[in-house]
C-alpha cells in the first residue's frame, strides 16, 4: 500500500529526475550561448564600429554575460541538487525522523527522572507539611531546560476540603488562574481546571490498587509496631530478643510496602494531553507531566496523598529538529555549491565575482581583529549580496560577530559581579559608591591599609577588618579553592557568617572564641557539599592596647609579621587544621579542632595577611625575539633548583622571598632591584629607590603591587597602541616616584575609557594576572 508519505517521496524523487533531465539541456544551451557571446566580443573589438555604438554593445553584452554566468550557475547549481537530492531525501527523512523520536523520548526520560527526585523530595516533606523545604522543590526544574514550571500538591491543610490535589509549592507564573482561591495559599489553594480533573482521576484510581497491594503489610507493620511498644520497658531477653526480631521483621516489611508504592507511583506516571514520542504533535506544545506521591501514614488506609506535575514546552525540541533539518538542508546545498564550484568552466566564470566579496570580508575581519572594545561591534554586520559560500560565510562571520557582542557583554556583567565581590572589602569609594582598590583606617593604636585588585571575573578572595569596641578589632582573610561563581558564593557565605558573629560581639560574652565561628563557617561549607571547593582563612581578634593578637585558622596557618626590633619579616606557624568545607567539624576536633593561639604585637611591628596571588604572580621566559624560553642551564638535571625555578620549567613565580625583600626594603627605606631570570632584555635593570619612602604600611603594600606589576610587564618593539596595560592610578604615582626605569616601560600613558581610577600603559606588554591581589596590612602603633 502507498500511503501519503510514500508518494510524496516519489513525487519528490520524481521532481529530481525532471529537474536532472532540465539542468542538462540547460547547460547545453548555456554552451551554446557562450560560443556566441565569444563571437560578438571578436566581432566588438575588430569591427570598425563608432565609439557610441561600441559603448551601447558592451553595455548589452555585459548584460548578456551576468545573465550567462546566472544561467550556468543556476543550472549546474540544478544539475548538482538533482543528483544530491536523489540520494540524500529518503535518508535525509529517515534521520530527521528518528531524530525526533530520540529527542522526544530523551525528553520523556529526563522528565521522569526530574518527577522521580520531585516525589522522592515530596515524600519526605509532605506528610509533616513543611512549607519552608516543599517550597525550594519546584527550583529542581532548573535542571531540565524544556520545564517552565513545577507544582507540589498534597492533602489539605487542617480545616481544608478532601482531596490530594491542594497546592503546596509552585513556581507556575500564571498560578493564579489554576486555583480555588483569588491567592496562592499553601495547603489551602485546590488545583482547577479540566487538565486537573483528568489527573486526579487517574491518579485517584491507583487508592484501590495501592490498598490491594499493601494493606496486608501496613497492617502487619501497625501491628509490630504496637507489639514493640508494649515490650519498650521490658529487659527480660526474651523482650530484648523479640524486640529485635520485630524491627528485623518491620524493616523488612516496610521495604516491601516502599517498594510496591514505588512502583504504583511509576505506573501511575503520565501526562496531559498524552505525550507519544513517536507521532509528537506541533500544534500542541506544552505539557503537564505528572506522578502521584504515594506513601504510608501511621494507620491511615489513604495512600495517595499527593502529586508533583513539571510543565514542559516541547518548542525547543522542535526548534532543535526543525535546525536539524535545516542544516541537513544547508549541508546538501554545500554539496552542491562546493560540485559546482570544482567545475573548471564554474571556476572561470565565478572568479570574478569571488574577489571582490573575499576582499570584503577580509576587511571586515581585520576590523573586527582592530576593534578592543566588541560590544561596539554591535550593528556593523558583513552585508554580501551573493548567496554563495562566500554569502554563507558572511552570515557566520555576522553571526560570530553577534557571540563576540554577547561575549563582551557577559564580561562586563562578571565585572558587575566583581564589583559586588568588592562590596564586602573594605575599600575607598569614588563619587558614584563604586569600590575602589585600597582602604585605610586607624586609631591611636593600630593603622589598616588594604588593596585588591581581581583578576579577570569574579573570585573567593576576601578580607576585612571590624571594630567591636574601644580596643578589639576583629580580622579575616580568606582564599576559596577555584574561581568563578562558585568560588564566590563561597566567599559571600564565609563574609556574612563573619559579620554576623562579630554584629553582637562582646568580650564578656564572647572573649577570644573563634573556635566557634570558625567551626560554624567549616559546617556550613561542608553542608553544601561543593566537590573541590573549601575555604582556607585566618580569622583573628587583636587588642589593639596591648598588642595581643588572638589567631584562629582554617587550611591556613601561616601568619606573616614583620618585627620592627630587627626590621625583618617572621612567619609564625599556627596549629594546623584543615581548610573550612573539607571534613565536618566533629572530624576536626578529633585531630585537635581550630585553635586559638596568641600572637604578641610590639609597636612598630605589622601584621601582613594575603592570599597567594602575590606570591604566585607568574612571568614567562622569553628570548630576545619574544619566544617562550624553557629553562635548560647547563650542568644542571630536569627539575633541579635554578634561583627561582626548576629546570625544564618555562616560568617563574614572584615568589614569597622577593615580597619579603620588597616589605622590608621599604620599611627599612633602603633600595631594592628585581631580578627577572630568562629575561627577554638581558641588560635590563629593575631599580626602585625606596629610600625616599616614609616607611608606611601603604607604601609597603603598594610596593608590593607595584613591584608585581612591573615583574609581568615587558617590551615588544612590535607593540602598538593597542597593545596595553592596565595600572592602577595609585600604583602608576608610586611607580613614577620610586621605579627608575619608569620612562622606559610607562612613558606611554592613555586614560582608561570608564573607571577614572585606572589608566594604560601603552606599546607594552604583560603577562596574564592569574589570580586576585588580596592584601591588608595591621601596624601596631
Amino acid at each position: 500500500a502507498f500511503g501519503p508519505g510514500r508518494l510524496a517521496l516519489y513525487a519528490l524523487m520524481l521532481f529530481a529526475l525532471l529537474g536532472l533531465a532540465f539542468s542538462a539541456f540547460g547547460i547545453a544551451n548555456t554552451a551554446a550561448d557562450t560560443v556566441r557571446i565569444r563571437q560578438e566580443v571578436s566581432a566588438l573589438l575588430t569591427g570598425d564600429v563608432m565609439p557610441s555604438e561600441k559603448r551601447k554593445r558592451s553595455v548589452a553584452l555585459r548584460s548578456r554575460g551576468i545573465s550567462l554566468r546566472f544561467k550556468l550557475a543556476f543550472f549546474t547549481t540544478a544539475l548538482v541538487i538533482s543528483v544530491i537530492l536523489l540520494v540524500s531525501i529518503p535518508l535525509g527523512i529517515r534521520f530527521s525522523t528518528n531524530q525526533e523520536r530520540t529527542l522526544a523520548v530523551g525528553l520523556r526520560d529526563r522528565v521522569n527522572v526530574l518527577l522521580d527526585s520531585l516525589s522522592t523530595s515530596a515524600r519526605a516533606y509532605l506528610p509533616s507539611q513543611n512549607v519552608l523545604e516543599l517550597g525550594f522543590l519546584p527550583d529542581q526544574m532548573s535542571a531540565l531546560a524544556e520545564a517552565t514550571s513545577a507544582t507540589i500538591t498534597g492533602d489539605g491543610a487542617e480545616g481544608s476540603a478532601s482531596g490530594f490535589d491542594f497546592v503546596w509549592a509552585t513556581n507556575d507564573p500564571d498560578i493564579g488562574g489554576k486555583i480555588s482561591t483569588s491567592t496562592l495559599e499553601n495547603g489551602k489553594s485546590q488545583l482547577q481546571g479540566p487538565e486537573n480533573g483528568e489527573i486526579v482521576a487517574r491518579v485517584s484510581a491507583l487508592e484501590t490498587e495501592a490498598a490491594s497491594a499493601v494493606s496486608e503489610l501496613s497492617q502487619g507493620i501497625a501491628a509490630l509496631t504496637q507489639e514493640g511498644i508494649k515490650l519498650a520497658l521490658s529487659t527480660d531477653a526474651a523482650s530484648i530478643q523479640r524486640r529485635d526480631e520485630i524491627q528485623t521483621i518491620t524493616r523488612q516489611l516496610q521495604e516491601k510496602l516502599n517498594g510496591e508504592l514505588t512502583r504504583l507511583s511509576k505506573e501511575g506516571t503520565g501526562s496531559w494531553p498524552e505525550y507519544d514520542p513517536q507521532a509528537l504533535a506541533r500544534d500542541v506544545t506544552s505539557y503537564v507531566f505528572y506522578k502521584p506521591v504515594l506513601y504510608r501514614k501511621g494507620n491511615d488506609p489513604k495512600y495517595v496523598h499527593g502529586t508533583v506535575r513539571v510543565t514542559i514546552s516541547t518548542e525547543s525540541l522542535l526548534a532543535a529538529v526543525n535546525k536539524e533539518r535545516t542544516a541537513l538542508v544547508t549541508t546538501t546545498s554545500y554539496i552542491a555549491l562546493f560540485a559546482v564550484a570544482m567545475g573548471v568552466l564554474g571556476a572561470l566564470l565565478l572568479s570574478s565575482i569571488i574577489i571582490s566579496p573575499i576582499r570584503r570580508l577580509a576587511a571586515h575581519v581585520a576590523m573586527i581583529r582592530d576593534t578592543e572594545d566588541k560590544e561596539s561591534l554591535e550593528g556593523k554586520d558583513l552585508k554580501l549580496p551573493s548567496r554563495d559560500e562566500l554569502g554563507l560565510l558572511g552570515d557566520t562571520i555576522n553571526e560570530m560577530t553577534h557571540g563576540l557582542v554577547k561575549a563582551a557583554a557577559a564580561s562586563k556583567d562578571l565585572t558587575v559581579g566583581k564589583e559586588v565581590q568588592k562590596m564586602f572589602i573594605p575599600l575607598e569609594t569614588d563619587a558614584h559608591g563604586r569600590k575602589l582598590t585600597c582602604g585605610s583606617s586607624g586609631d591611636d593604636h593600630v593603622e589598616f591599609f588594604g588593596y585588591y585588585e581581581g583578576a579577570k571575573g569574579v573570585s573567593g578572595d576576601y578580607f576585612d577588618y571590624i571594630k567591636l569596641d574601644e580596643r578589639h578589632y576583629a580580622l579575616i582573610k580568606c582564599d576559596v579553592a577555584g574561581k568563578g561563581v562558585p568560588a564566590a558564593l563561597i566567599m559571600v557565605e564565609v563574609a556574612t557568617l563573619f559579620l554576623d558573629y562579630f554584629k553582637d560581639w562582646k568580650f564578656g560574652k564572647n572573649g577570644y572564641k573563634l573556635d566557634y565561628i570558625v567551626s560554624r563557617i567549616n559546617d556550613l561549607i561542608e553542608s553544601r557539599g561543593f566537590k573541590g571547593r573549601f575555604a582556607a582563612f585566618t580569622m583573628c581578634i587583636m587588642d589593639a592596647v596591648s598588642g595581643d593578637a588572638y589567631f584562629c585558622n582554617a587550611g591556613d596557618n601561616i601568619v606573616h609579621i614583620y618585627d620592627q626590633s630587627e626590621r625583618r619579616m617572621k612567619i609564625v606557624h599556627l596549629p594546623e587544621s584543615s581548610a573550612a568545607g573539607v571534613f565536618p567539624t566533629f572530624m576536626v576536633d578529633m585531630k585537635g579542632g581550630f585553635q586559638v593561639v596568641k600572637i604578641h604585637f610590639d609597636p612598630g611591628d605589622v601584621l601582613f595577611m594575603y592570599t597567594d596571588g602575590i606570591e604566585e604572580a607568574k612571568r614567562i621566559f622569553r628570548t630576545a625575539d619574544l619566544k617562550v624560553h624553557v629553562c635548560a642551564e647547563p650542568g644542571l638535571p630536569a627539575e633541579a633548583p635554578h634561583g627561582s625555578h626548576q629546570v625544564g620549567q618555562d616560568n617563574e613565580e614572584l615568589g614569597p622571598e622577593r615580597v619579603n625583600e620588597i616589605i622590608e626594603a621599604v620599611l627599612s627605606r633602603t633600595p631594592y632591584k628585581l631580578d627577572k631570570w630568562h629575561d627577554s632584555e638581558p641588560d635590563a635593570e629593575y631599580e626602585f629607590d625606596f629610600s625616599k619612602c616614609e616607611g608606611t604600611i601603604e607604601e609597603s603594600i603598594l610596593a608590593l603591587v607595584s613591584v608585581e606589576k612591573v615583574f609581568r610587564m615587558y617590551r615588544d618593539a612590535k607593540a602598538t597602541e593597542f597593545d596595553r596595560v592596565q595600572v592602577d592610578r595609585k600604583v602608576d604615582l608610586f611607580l613614577n616616584k620610586y621605579f627608575k626605569q619608569y620612562g622606559l616601560f610607562c612613558a606611554n600613558r592613555k586614560d582608561h575609557a570608564e573607571h577614572a581610577e585606572y589608566l594604560y600603559y601603552t606599546n607594552v606588554k604583560e603577562d596574564a594576572q592569574y589570580d586576585d591581589l588580596t592584601i591588608l596590612g595591621v601596624k601596631k602603633k
